[in-house]
């Protein structure tokens, strides 16, 4: 039995361009912050609340307060909803939805999400891309800023809910940052992208990169085989 994680936005749902509008615009409004680095990889750990804290570090040097991460994250998930409406809702990845109903009816298989954005935005853009969230682990930025830290915690979830230990993780991702965790966490990783997108990826060791998940047969077989990443680096 092997426990296959997910990512939300580029790996479940088409929402990166919409997340990072959506981040800025947000920075902007509630702190009055502009010309911030859109450049995710120049952050300590891609995830909404490290970012945040980087960035108020920063600007204000100091870290947000509890008050203030709330008023942001109220800001933002407004914007999302806003933004997403404006442009019909938020499309999921060919496909995610077909392979995530096979894997979570099947007996090989059992399914958790691990995203780096926080619960509330990444629930609703699961939703809105009528992908399932009801009876599935998850872990999200709200649990830890790092997305190792939320990995663990996803997994530690997903063996208290099935009541079962897994040996095997096959973590699903868009991002180096993704594979990057994965390595680190020891979990084997398939990657979703396309172009320079998943030419970053097999450079850093992936061994299967899929546009989407349109051909599930070839999805499961990579799955199936799915093995730890070969390539060992030290990443901050």
């Amino acid at each position: 039995m092997k426990l296959v994680m997910f990512d939300i936005d580029g790996t479940l749902t088409e929402s990166n361009n919409l997340d990072d509008e959506s981040y800025l615009q947000a920075l902007y409004e509630v702190f009055g912050f502009s010309e911030v680095s859109s450049d995710w990889t120049s952050y300590t750990y891609v995830t909404d609340a490290c970012i945040l804290k980087e960035v108020c570090q920063s600007k204000l040097g100091r870290i947000p307060s509890s008050r203030e991460i709330e008023a942001f994250q109220q800001r933002f998930l407004e914007l999302l909803v806003d933004n997403a409406q404006a442009s019909s809702g938020v499309k999921a990845i060919p496909g995610s939805s077909n392979i995530l109903k096979k894997l979570l009816v099947s007996s090989d298989y059992q399914v958790a999400y691990a995203g780096g954005g926080w619960a509330a935005s990444a629930i609703f853009k699961l939703k809105s891309a009528n992908l399932p969230v009801d009876n599935i682990p998850c872990a999200f930025s709200d649990d830890d800023e790092s997305r190792e830290g939320i990995m663990a915690i996803a997994f530690s979830r997903a063996e208290i809910y099935y009541n079962q230990l897994f040996s095997e993780v096959v973590y699903i991702g868009d991002g180096v940052w993704d594979i990057r965790s994965a390595c680190k966490s020891g979990y084997s990783f398939i990657g979703i992208a396309s172009n320079n997108q998943a030419k970053a990826l097999f450079n850093e060791g992936a061994t299967n990169v899929f546009p989407n998940y349109d051909d599930y047969e070839s999805f499961l077989l990579a799955l199936k085989n799915a093995t730890g990443i070969t390539k060992v680096d030290t990443f901050s």
